[in-house]
């Protein structure tokens, strides 16, 4: 049986094959052959087709000399990096740092063939009896699909980023039969994210963004029976590990409310950090793992930051608190003695406010005995204060 292959499926062919880091033939569309990562230092014809691209695009490398249009280099510099940030945040590119890794090439390709479609439909004859592609149309979605455009193109961004470095991860097993049972797993990935493609290019967004979640998945599975370590193991190990940094945190927060000492901003330092890893949960189960981490790492700041907030003490660093208060109020009381020997004119007020000193020290004796240790903590610093306005008057 012969089999008609349109234009759309020949592009959809090609781009899934440059998706996976095979070579192909770079053409007038400037579809750049990126075969590595890109970034300051590198060198290369690569690095000039991205220039081209970048300065055709409207993220301009320079207006003038240089790396503008016409004057490419073969050279990444700081002024390539900064035009790819540019690019990467106008396309939504995860983790833009104006390194053009697999996020980016990704990125980059679908663009292309996106390009590709819209010049076969300006060049296709008008003819009367060749009909107007309608725009697609999914039931119960708004005709507005910028949103739900942005979110496949990052989940299929995603998808074609793992199965690259699965197969790399693969490429290194050594067991052949192993090798080859996880190659022909990559190849049903592989043709899995063909229906993807071709489903984000009919315009099915919703479909297309479950459909590269699903590939995301299968292809980290690929990737851990490899022996690598994916995103997702990253994201969901720091997640467990912050999660468990919450309960601990919040069980000082509880415990120090009910002595009640002082926590500072740790209240909203940890409901903040709640809200965050809610956030990373969420991400993790859209299959955005390096968000996921992100928001992770970040409530594990905040709640650091109430840990530091919340002042619990132990018996023990509260009875060398209150020792050593004891030793200087001491200290000082000779200090007042000697001076008022002296017929220092402030000796006096020194000596009441020792007096004063003493009566927090005391005070800090019952709260100790009481087991108050947040009290003793700050009978103590109000003895303290009290000493040095007494030495002070000296």
């Amino acid at each position: 049986m012969t089999r008609t292959i349109s234009l759309r499926t020949v592009i959809i062919t090609a781009t899934l094959v440059a998706f996976l880091a095979l070579p192909f033939l770079a053409s007038a569309n400037n579809q750049c052959a990126f075969s590595r990562s890109l970034s300051v230092g590198d060198t290369g014809e690569d690095v000039r087709c991205l220039q081209v691209f970048l300065n055709g695009a409207g993220f301009e490398i320079a207006q003038t000399g240089v790396g503008s249009a016409g004057s490419e280099t073969t050279q990444f510099g700081s002024l390539t990096e900064a035009a790819v940030l540019r690019w990467q945040e106008a396309k939504s590119v995860p983790g833009a740092n104006g390194v053009f890794g697999p996020g980016s090439q990704a990125a980059y390709l679908i663009a292309v063939v996106t390009a590709l479609e819209a010049q076969q439909v300006a060049q296709a004859p008008a003819t009367a009896t060749t009909p107007a592609t309608p725009t697609p149309v999914v039931a119960g979605v708004a005709t507005s699909v910028t949103s739900e455009t942005k979110a496949a193109r990052s989940a299929l961004e995603a998808a074609v980023a793992m199965v690259r470095d699965a197969e790399e991860q693969v490429a290194d097993e050594d067991d052949v039969d192993e090798r080859a049972e996880l190659e022909a797993d990559l190849r049903d990935v592989r043709g899995d994210l063909y229906e993807a493609l071709l489903t984000y290019l009919n315009g099915d967004y919703d479909e297309a963004l479950d459909l590269a979640t699903d590939i995301l998945d299968d292809a980290t599975d690929v990737l851990e029976d490899a022996g690598g370590e994916s995103e997702r193991t990253k994201a969901e190990d720091l997640i467990e590990d912050v999660e468990d940094l919450l309960d601990d945190v919040q069980e000082l927060f509880d415990e120090a409310q009910d002595d009640d000492a002082k926590v500072g901003d740790a209240e909203d330092l940890i409901d903040d950090a709640k809200d965050l890893l809610r956030d990373a949960n969420n991400a993790f189960d859209d299959g955005i793992y390096r968000q996921a981490r992100s928001d992770a790492l970040d409530a594990e700041e905040l709640l650091e930051a109430a840990q530091d907030e919340i002042e619990v003490f132990s018996k023990r660093d509260v009875e060398r608190a209150l020792e050593k208060m004891w030793d200087e109020y001491r200290d000082a009381d000779d200090e007042v003695d000697d001076a008022d020997d002296d017929n220092n004119r402030g000796a006096d007020d020194a000596r009441d406010l020792l007096d004063d000193a003493k009566d927090r020290l005391q005070d800090a004796d019952d709260a100790f005995d009481d087991e108050d240790y947040a009290e003793v903590m700050e009978l103590v610093e109000e003895a303290e204060e009290l000493i040095e306005e007494a030495l002070d008057e000296l």
